[in-house]
């Protein structure tokens, strides 16, 4: 089965999606759940879209194992443990596309105070962000104070990271902290790096994330906070 013309992917996606669609449909006439659950996160990793994932690879499986019981290939147990383990992970892929719309209407300003050059962290974390879905905006090293009140201004950022490398940086961090909320009150902030250890108080609305791989999470955890108040 062929994916339809209309589908706005390209001929790399369509092939992905044809082997996952075939890895998926051989996973759920077998009863493999993780298998088939893994087919449709790959699926989502690749970057397919929603319409694509649910009417091109999870829809043909169903209607194979349909007719595949109709002709009694397939016990009615068969059935009823594919039309679970589709209804479950139909629900995953409509959760992950529900955060990431939520995620793609936030903006994170990531950038490392004057003086810190060590952002290979910061690119990093931002590389992850993206992934997510969040609008990302990465200003990179040494960004003065006043043109970090210029980029708050301008972009309007629903969460600010800033990486400190150093324990001087780290100082410089309450100043920053200041003139962020002086443009943008109670603007979540995020603070990264080596010395980030280092920084005393954390006060409200204000995370430190200590490795890249929490990077996500603690964005996420910000942003919900910053919806309930």
């Amino acid at each position: 089965m062929d994916l339809p013309e209309h589908q706005p992917i390209g001929e790399h996606l369509r092939a992905t999606a044809g082997a996952l669609r075939e890895a998926y449909r051989a996973a759920l006439v077998a009863g493999r759940e993780r298998e088939a659950e893994r087919a449709i996160r790959e699926a989502i990793d690749a970057g397919l879209p929603e319409t694509v994932i649910g009417g091109d690879i999870i829809a043909p499986a169903m209607r194979e194992v349909g007719d595949r019981w109709a002709a009694g290939e397939l016990s009615v147990a068969d059935e009823h443990l594919a039309t679970e383990v589709s209804t479950r992970v139909i629900a995953l892929q409509r959760e992950h596309f529900r955060v990431a719309r939520r995620r793609a209407s936030r903006r994170v300003l990531l950038t490392a105070l004057e003086g810190e050059r060590h952002v290979l962290g910061l690119e990093m974390a931002a590389s992850v962000l993206l992934h997510a879905g969040y609008d990302v905006r990465l200003l990179g090293a040494d960004l003065p104070l006043d043109e970090l009140v210029v980029a708050v201004e301008r972009h309007a950022p629903d969460v600010v990271g800033i990486t400190v490398g150093r324990p001087a940086t780290a100082m410089m961090l309450p100043v920053a902290v200041d003139l962020i909320h002086d443009v943008r009150a109670g603007t979540p902030i995020v603070i990264g790096g080596r010395a980030a250890e280092e920084v005393r108080s954390v006060g409200p609305g204000i995370a430190r994330c200590l490795h890249v791989a929490d990077a996500v999470e603690t964005v996420d955890a910000l942003v919900q906070r910053a919806e309930l108040n």
